[in-house]
């Protein structure tokens, strides 16, 4: 007598066999820790925010506007800092920029800073963008030494970086956001409170 693969044994077993698994996919579901911290902000349009393993250290670097004006991200320390890596050649970047202007006029102040670090080949490009598309409260930093990408690690743009108040990196966001978004707000405030 020869055994059918197609045995109501052989069915049995496959349904058993089955259900185990799915029972292991809960258990292993539901020993996952709940979000909290950050992972608990990130929704919606802010939902690719994620906590590096390894943050690299803050970029010591000097950014500089059209017009001669300097920073170093370690002049801000003391506040919370959204670091946006963008190009004008980028279509996300410029679609996101406005948000960001916004997110500035919203939450910008002694507390936090929206800071825009344009990757492009002068520090004039990104400055006719601001003055053509009416972005007035954000200054158009511009890396001049096209380092910022490799020291932060990005994997393209937009990127964009938060620093807490001791310049310590604490969140990475790769791609777009509307940064004025009911849920980008209460990440940024949370972050402000901390």
């Amino acid at each position: 007598m020869t055994s059918s693969i197609f045995s109501l044994g052989n069915a049995i077993r496959a349904f058993l066999l089955v259900g185990l698994f799915g029972v292991c996919f809960v258990l292993v579901q539901s020993c996952q820790p709940p979000a909290t911290g950050l992972d608990a902000y990130a929704q919606d349009s802010v939902k690719k925010l994620t906590v590096r393993e390894t943050p690299p250290t803050q970029p010591s670097a000097t950014f500089e506007t059209a017009d001669g004006q300097a920073l170093s991200l370690k002049d801000l320390r003391g506040k919370v800092v959204l670091v946006n890596v963008w190009a004008t050649w980028c279509a996300p970047c410029l679609k996101e920029m406005p948000s960001l202007d916004r997110l500035q006029a919203l939450r910008g102040g002694k507390a936090f800073e929206v800071v825009t670090i344009s990757i492009d080949r002068t520090k004039y490009e990104p400055a006719k963008f601001f003055a053509d598309n009416d972005i007035e409260n954000l200054t158009p930093w511009h890396d001049g030494s096209y380092g910022i990408p490799g020291n932060l690690r990005l994997r393209g743009y937009p990127s964009t970086v938060f620093y807490n108040a001791d310049g310590r990196e604490i969140a990475i966001l790769e791609g777009e956001a509307e940064w004025d978004s009911p849920e980008a707000l209460r990440l940024v405030d949370h972050l402000i409170s901390q």
